[in-house]
């Protein structure tokens, strides 16, 4: 009978010592497992949000810049084509309006990309990076034409 005693009491007080601390009227009351999980969960959502928004601002910089660039690079092969040949003058005044084309329709995917949202953008990337290489490809093409 003992035994039996002893037993239950250990029984007892390993069951209190595994049970969570109540609380007193000043303590604050502890958030749940789920409570946890929700809230981590949420921050990590928001700092994924925070991410992709400066990765997108980063992005679209670059891309405001390659467009510049080609602007300029343009701007001067408009200039070395008004110094060349009439028959020279035709051709290159027909790369340079698909150079203008080519360097507009970036411009545009770069407005998609700048009016869309945070989980869209990214799509729009690859369409606005095939874009702007295009563009590129083609002014080296023009470029290695010049007399």
């Amino acid at each position: 009978m003992a035994v039996a005693k002893t037993m239950a009491f250990v029984c007892i007080i390993g069951i209190s010592l595994a049970l969570p601390p109540r609380a007193t009227a000043g303590d604050q009351p502890q958030p749940s497992t789920t409570d946890r999980v929700i809230r981590d969960t949420k921050k990590a959502v928001e700092a994924t949000k925070q991410y992709t928004l400066q990765q997108k601002e980063t992005f679209q910089k670059a891309m405001q810049a390659e467009l510049a660039e080609m602007q300029v690079k343009i701007a001067e092969l408009q200039k070395k084509t008004n110094a060349t040949s009439a028959e020279a003058r035709t051709e290159m005044q027909q790369a340079l309006q698909e150079l203008e084309h080519k360097k507009n329709e970036a411009g545009k995917k770069l407005a998609e990309v700048n009016a869309s949202t945070s989980s869209a953008w990214s799509k729009l990337k690859d369409n606005l990076n095939a874009a702007v290489e295009d563009l590129k490809k083609s002014y080296k093409e023009t470029v290695s034409t010049l007399p």
